[in-house]
């Protein structure tokens, strides 16, 4: 296994910046740099910082949160943080380390 990082970017499924999906936003920026491995994972319900409930409801799924995942070595790690954070994408990010590789191959 190799050591990086792992970021979350977390946003409701309906937030938009310039016209565009967040999460399409951050997925576009991860590309410019090459990166084209990611996952996607919708959550149940999350709590912003204001205080409003993000949550998926029976009859209307826009405000749902959903989480990009990358597993990234450091350098690449910053790289896209920088560039979604250049780009003004109004997304939470989380970073940490982490340990990951292919097995079994």
């Amino acid at each position: 296994l190799k050591t990086g990082y792992e970021v979350i970017f977390i946003a409701p499924q309906n937030r938009r910046h310039e016209g565009k999906l967040v999460t399409d936003r951050v997925i576009e920026e991860a590309e410019k740099l090459g990166l084209h491995r990611v996952t996607k994972r919708s959550d149940l319900e999350g709590t912003g910082h204001s205080g409003h409930t993000h949550a998926a409801h029976f009859f209307e799924l826009a405000d749902q949160p959903i989480e990009l995942i990358y597993l990234l070595d450091d350098a690449t790690a910053d790289k896209l943080i920088t560039a979604v954070d250049a780009a003004g994408i109004p997304v939470f990010c989380v970073q940490w380390q982490a340990a990951f590789g292919e097995l079994g191959g």
